[in-house]
């Protein structure tokens, strides 16, 4: 492996944004707002999609090179660990569509322990065990997926409410003429369009 440290900044940023819009959903579903609100349902897509995208890249090309690299040492129980919970929160994501208000509790416990479980437990695995190139396979499949047109409402999704080294730290990451965009069309874009309001006092 190579001694070249991985940067794992978007994933801690991606990581975040789940999160937020989880805390936004279950207080939404807690104080009894539908989920097909127009603005709501049009927010949940958007959240669930970007989900399913993240996860997949993990499950295609994440979790089978590092298994490789684990093959009957400890760190194989983290990955199957990865594995479960990416299936149960399929099936809570499910519960929620369909009951938000019981399942909101259940469903961000879920979320917040998995963000946790594979920042603490699995990212360690990435730093050891994976090139940067590998990483980088990963981060493409993501970008492959989502398209430009998913890009032009990813990162401003990302960044909202994010405090100013997350920003930073993602920005960097796109070219420079991309940054311009970003910043004259796609985060005006995205302001204009349906969001999911910030919790009191957050």
């Amino acid at each position: 492996m190579s001694d070249q440290r991985i940067d794992t900044s978007m994933m801690y940023a991606v990581h975040d944004a789940f999160q937020r819009d989880m805390d936004r959903f279950a207080d939404l579903a807690e104080r009894g707002t539908p989920l097909d609100a127009p603005d709501v349902a049009a927010c949940w897509t958007r959240f669930t999609r970007f989900l399913h995208i993240h996860h997949t890249a993990e499950d295609t090309h994440l979790w089978p090179v590092l298994q490789e690299r684990v093959a009957g040492g400890p760190g194989e129980a983290v990955l199957e660990r990865m594995e479960r919970e990416h299936r149960e929160l399929t099936t809570l994501l499910h519960d929620f569509q369909h009951d938000p208000r019981n399942a909101a509790g259940w469903l961000r416990t879920a979320m917040t322990e998995h963000c946790e479980h594979e920042e603490e437990q699995a990212l360690p695995l990435v730093q050891t065990l994976l090139t940067p190139d590998e990483w980088n396979a990963f981060g493409d499949e993501q970008r492959r997926r989502l398209g430009i047109g998913g890009a032009a409402s990813f990162f401003p999704w990302l960044l909202d409410g994010a405090d100013e080294t997350t920003r930073r730290n993602v920005l960097r990451h796109l070219p420079p003429p991309v940054r311009v965009v970003y910043r004259a069309v796609w985060r005006p874009r995205y302001l204009r369009g349906p969001r999911l309001p910030a919790l009191a006092g957050v």
